[in-house]
């Protein structure tokens, strides 16, 4: 059994480093050609432009990883399958579903592994990411913390508490005026600020201005412009900062939302999804062996690897609705992001009950 096992974890391991470094591979030959325009107008060092692509390769990782190991398993068991290994091993009295148990470990520490690189290296690598967009590709400066969404424009410093998903409003508004050398004259504070088709307007702003000498002068303004800030989609770009946020770092940023009385639902669905989206490193494993074994002698390679792909399609698919429910406040956040795991894990026992020992 020990000599099954070992045989068909290294195989199972061999096809998902194959597999992943063949989707990394894809994912960023594409997005050098989306890229490439830009990078030769502003004209960016060879080595600079690496290093750019590099940074995003953990994050394409926890993106690709799950697909890989489903590949994975449809290759590894179906080939034995196929050959009838499978048929060998029922009869010398080995459980099939025992000896791949190795695999669902794979999975587990794929998930846990996945999870680290999130809180640890992900956040690091896309911070290094966007600061060369900044500083090669002229992407206005703007960094995403617990204190929310801080941009650097011409005439100051922005802070918003979070924006509408549509990018159309800001909330939790205060708007630093500073001269040059770092001279601060004055700030506009506002509970929102709207976007207005050309710039920001800080709805009912209090507005305060600073004169060396002289008492800081307090006014009341029904509308206030914020000059040199980015349109709507520039902004939704960067505050999907957040995204990148490690689980604990992005936890304080919903606890500061709540104490302060902002809406901070979509938030928590993003949070749990942090937990829930890299289990399915091991619920695509779980998924993927009953389906190997029942498919395997009927199916070749290629036809292994386009149910990985729908299942996987089917997985996101769920995902993405489950997602959007709990942002609109419709399913309890929790819900939301763990109810795709569930269903999945459901779905892999249920088909796992069916497999002939």
């Amino acid at each position: 059994m020990k000599v099954l096992q070992k045989y068909l974890l290294r195989e199972f391991l061999k096809l998902a480093a194959i597999a992943a470094a063949g989707f990394v591979v894809l994912f960023v030959t594409v997005d050098i050609f989306e890229n490439m325009d830009s990078l030769m107008e502003h004209k960016v060092p060879l080595v600079s432009a690496a290093g750019f692509f590099l940074y995003k390769i953990p994050f394409i990782i926890s993106q690709v990883l799950p697909v890989a190991l489903l590949v994975a398993t449809f290759v590894s068991l179906g080939l034995l399958s196929r050959h009838g290994e499978i048929t060998a091993v029922k009869a010398g009295g080995v459980r099939v579903l025992r000896a791949a148990l190795p695999l669902l470990a794979a999975g587990l520490v794929a998930s846990a592994g996945v999870i680290l690189m999130n809180e640890y290296v992900t956040p690091t690598a896309m911070k290094k990411a966007d600061s060369f967009r900044q500083r090669w590709l002229g992407a206005q400066e703007g960094s995403f913390g617990r204190e929310g969404l801080w941009i650097k424009t011409s005439e100051g410093i922005l802070n918003a508490k979070n924006m509408d998903p549509d990018g159309s409003r800001l909330h939790g508004v205060t708007y630093y005026f500073i001269e040059k050398p770092f001279t601060p004259t004055g700030r506009v504070h506002s509970r929102s600020a709207v976007w207005k088709g050309s710039a920001w307007a800080a709805e009912e702003a209090t507005v305060w201005n600073f004169t060396p000498g002289r008492e800081a002068q307090r006014t009341e303004r029904e509308s206030f412009i914020l000059p040199g800030l980015a349109k709507p989609d520039e902004m939704i770009n960067m505050e999907s900062f957040q995204r990148n946020m490690g689980f604990m770092h992005f936890r304080e940023y919903v606890k500061d939302l709540e104490k302060e009385g902002y809406e901070a639902t979509r938030f928590k669905t993003d949070l749990w999804s942090k937990l829930s989206f890299p289990l399915v490193n091991f619920i695509m494993v779980l998924v993927g062996i009953p389906f190997a074994l029942r498919t395997g002698r009927q199916s070749g390679i290629a036809a292994g690897i386009g149910l990985s792909i729908v299942i996987a399609f089917s997985y996101w698919g769920v995902y993405a609705l489950t997602r959007s429910l709990g942002q609109s406040q419709l399913v309890p956040p929790f819900l939301a992001a763990f109810f795709p795991d569930i269903l999945f894990v459901a779905i892999g026992a249920l088909m796992l009950g069916y497999v002939r020992e």
